[in-house]
């Protein structure tokens, strides 16, 4: 506690001595301190936590910091030690998989709604592929033929190559 809080706490603490002839306040003003104290003692301990935290959070961010510039250099071709070399071609292996999850996420994922030359009989506004209504006039739009995967029943999206059920190719509807 400051220096001006405990004497306060002192001068107190002497006035109720004298008026306190059965031991009841003091007994209270003890206990008061007694959980002022583990208030201050949790809050200190709260502070050191949140200083942790922000000290891993630094670590961290050094540590991503230091990792990419010891990727620049193994990708520029000069970094000499085997230990490292060895880390950064299993972060370039890893890399190598996340392109190939990607372009195979690209091939199973339908390609996104393009914007269609349709136009609403009602009003004559644009209407964007699959919709069911005008966006113009709310009138609403002759209906596509839903498309259902061949193997699993899955409804299909327009365009779509592979089944997002399944992932079973979709054949090619005459036309298209």
């Amino acid at each position: 506690m400051s220096d001006w809080l405990s004497k306060i706490v002192d001068g107190a603490g002497q006035v109720i001595a004298q008026v306190d002839q059965g031991g009841q306040i003091q007994s209270a003003i003890t206990g008061l301190k007694q959980r002022l104290a583990e208030a201050d003692r949790k809050r200190k301990i709260s502070l050191v936590k949140q200083q942790l935290r922000d000290l891993h959070t630094q670590e961290a961010q050094a540590i991503s910091a230091l990792s990419a510039q010891v990727l620049a250099l193994h990708e520029a071709g000069t970094l000499a030690q085997p230990e490292l070399v060895s880390l950064c071609r299993g972060v370039d292996e890893v890399r190598k998989q996340v392109r190939e999850c990607e372009e195979l996420l690209q091939q199973l994922q339908p390609p996104p709604p393009q914007p269609s030359d349709l136009r609403c009989s009602h009003c004559g506004g644009p209407v964007v592929a699959g919709a069911a209504f005008c966006q113009s006039c709310g009138t609403k739009v002759a209906a596509e033929p839903a498309a259902f995967c061949v193997h699993c029943g899955a409804p299909l999206r327009a365009g779509s190559r592979f089944c997002p059920a399944c992932g079973q190719p979709v054949p090619a509807q005459p036309g298209s």
